[in-house]
């Protein structure tokens, strides 16, 4: 049975622990309790100060008398009367010293508690239409950077980032590496706690993104378990939205394509998935096959030029889309999206209809306007035939075993000739791989493939393979036992051997390199390679225009796939003559009229992307045409 004394200290815990709320009202107890005691004793011992006619203090004056010397100690000194008078003066001093004192030190662990949430980022966001980012990872900051460039014309624009991570250290961090102005919220907690999501204010955000979780340096953070995060974030997010209010848009990163059907059961039909281990793959691939490519595409999916859009144009009922290619100065349609949200791409001799939006590349999603009349042809300049080119029996060299490996053979397999031939090079990877990927390699229709066991960074193993006697190579990072960088450092040392192999054969191969950081790839530029894919710069691009424009989803999924359209780079003599001047109309025509739709072309390693129609060019040899053409 607890005693009274373990019962009133029980109580007085309690009450202390409720914060510096509870602790401030006990001190003033504890003063107001002293001054009124003070107050009594004066009176009781008749020791109160007396006026001129010897009328003694009221008890009202003996409790303001009291309050002063608690407030200020120096008050005392002052205090003229009897030893008796002066000592009890003195000892509710005392007690205001303590009081003080505590209230001091209440005072500033308040202040540092208020500091410390602060740093935390615990307070509720109050903004409208923002964009949400949940979690930290390398992917970030381009999605912060191209996010920047996308709302320029918008001011007040705000980005609201939640992550595991102390405050103060992502802000710095972001506010180092942020290119373009962009106002940036950052909240700390997990993105997994309905709790931390609660104060996003997601009722009133525009869209929301969730990136695939960063995987621990050295090792590879196997596709399915990183999606594993990714799903319990949805479901967090499922937990702390209004189910009665539509929601904000909703973009999500997966890396594995088993999991997209779950992921629709928790997001529901309004989410866009980017599933980003294919995708790398599927552009790994036909950069490969087509060199220049991976130019088109950093060019396509960035905001610092023409994008790609879905906008209700006026003017276009009647019209043919062969027609229509014609009727667009400054931009250049791409395909039709019904009123049903069903996608066309290039459907040449469909005919617009009401309710139709239009999928097109432009300047801008106001920039996409109707001229009264088609721009002309120069039909002299026209070339008769279509450029087809049957598929040829390839060698392609793989460097670097990756978990992507598997796909990636999968992609060369739908794009190869019968009797292609694939050559895996890789560490301790192709081994620990080697059973799956056999596998895979049985399922392969046309291309047959053989593994080594090596280390892409020698040189005596790269002599070995003679690398000058393949139509192409692609270089993997190797991420299952090496940092990001470390992988990026080896990609590049091996870069740098195959350009020396090239230049002692006399002949230079086609070099497709998949780097893990843009900053690498700026440092890869003296290696002379002729593409870079930067996997995580790509995932971002593509998740920020799908955050801007969730219909775009059906778009990549139709670009980036070897069934249907896909983008080519195919020579200029396909088209048009050269050494003439020539508009880009006319490129545009001639492609129609095989099929294709003109983006723009390729000129001396320099990609542009929409121009003008009426822009005169005189092409050479060896210039391309961007096209989006059947596979």
């Amino acid at each position: 049975m607890a005693t009274l004394k373990q019962k009133l200290r029980y109580r007085f815990d309690n009450l202390m622990a409720r914060g510096a709320g509870a602790q401030m009202l006990v001190l003033a107890l504890i003063t107001s309790l002293a001054i009124v005691l003070t107050a009594a004793t004066l009176v009781i011992t008749d020791l109160a100060p007396r006026d001129d006619t010897g009328t003694p203090e009221p008890f009202t004056q003996l409790l303001w008398r009291g309050l002063m010397r608690a407030m200020d100690a120096g008050a005392v000194g002052g205090d003229t009367g009897s030893w008796a008078f002066l000592f009890v003066m003195l000892a509710i001093t005392l007690v205001g010293i303590f009081v003080l004192s505590a209230l001091i030190g209440i005072l500033n662990g308040a202040l540092e508690g208020v500091l410390d949430n602060l740093r935390k980022g615990r307070s509720f966001v109050v903004e409208r239409g923002h964009v949400v980012i949940l979690g930290y990872s390398p992917k970030l900051h381009t999605l912060l950077s191209e996010l920047a460039l996308a709302n320029a014309n918008q001011p007040g624009a705000c980005v609201v980032v939640l992550a595991d991570r102390d405050k103060v250290e992502m802000d710095d961090e972001i506010a180092e590496r942020l290119e373009g102005r962009l106002r940036v919220v950052t909240r700390s907690g997990s993105p997994t706690d309905p709790a931390a999501l609660a104060l996003l204010n997601l009722r009133e955000a525009r869209t929301v993104i969730v990136p695939s979780p960063e995987a621990a340096p050295g090792s590879e953070l196997e596709p399915r378990l990183a999606d594993t995060v990714v799903l319990k974030t949805l479901l967090a997010l499922a937990q702390a939205q209004d189910v009665s209010t539509p929601g904000p848009n909703l973009v999500a990163e997966l890396k594995d394509a088993r999991t997209l059907q779950v992921a629709r059961q928790v997001a529901g039909a309004r989410a866009a998935f980017v599933l980003s281990t294919p995708l790398i793959s599927r552009l790994l691939v036909q950069t490969g096959r087509q060199s220049g490519l991976s130019s088109v595409y950093a060019e396509l999916l960035d905001f610092g030029g023409a994008e790609i859009y879905t906008a209700q144009v006026s003017g276009l009922e009647g019209l043919t889309f062969q027609q229509a290619l014609g009727r667009f100065e400054a931009s250049v349609p791409l395909g039709v999206l019904t009123a049903e949200g069903a996608l066309t791409m290039a459907p040449m001799a469909r005919l617009f209809v009401k309710g139709d939006r239009l999928v097109v590349l432009s300047e801008d999603d106001d920039t996409a306007r109707v001229s009264a009349a088609p721009a002309p042809v120069d039909e002299a300049a026209l070339l008769e035939g279509g450029g087809e080119t049957a598929p040829r029996v390839e060698r392609t060299l793989i460097l670097g075993a990756s978990e992507r490996l598997e796909l990636v053979l999968a992609e060369l397999d739908a794009y190869a000739a019968e009797g292609s031939e694939v050559v895996v090079v890789g560490g301790v990877d192709a081994e620990g791989l080697a059973p799956r990927l056999a596998r895979a390699a049985e399922r392969l229709r046309r291309a047959r493939v053989s593994f080594r066991t090596g280390d892409v960074t020698d040189r005596d193993t790269l002599d070995a393979l003679d690398a000058p006697a393949f139509d192409h190579v692609i270089v993997l990072s190797e991420t299952s036992e090496h940092t990001h960088e470390m992988a990026d450092a080896r990609a590049l040392i091996a870069l740098l051997h195959l350009r020396d192999i090239g230049r002692r054969a006399g002949r230079v191969v086609p070099v497709t390199t998949e780097m893990l950081d843009l900053r690498n790839q700026r440092l890869a530029q003296a290696t002379d390679a002729d593409d870079f894919i930067v996997s995580d710069t790509l995932v971002s691009l593509m998740m920020t225009q799908v955050a801007e424009n969730p219909h775009l989803v059906q778009v990549f999924d139709e670009l980036f796939t070897p069934e249907g359209f896909e983008l080519y780079l195919k020579p200029v003599e396909v088209f048009v003559r050269v050494g003439v001047p020539v508009s880009f109309a006319t490129v545009s025509e001639s492609a129609a009229r095989k099929g294709m739709v003109a983006l723009g072309h390729r000129r001396g390693g320099t990609v542009t992307l929409n121009p003008p129609k009426s822009a005169q060019t005189t092409y050479a040899v060896g210039d391309k045409i961007v096209v989006v053409a059947l596979g």
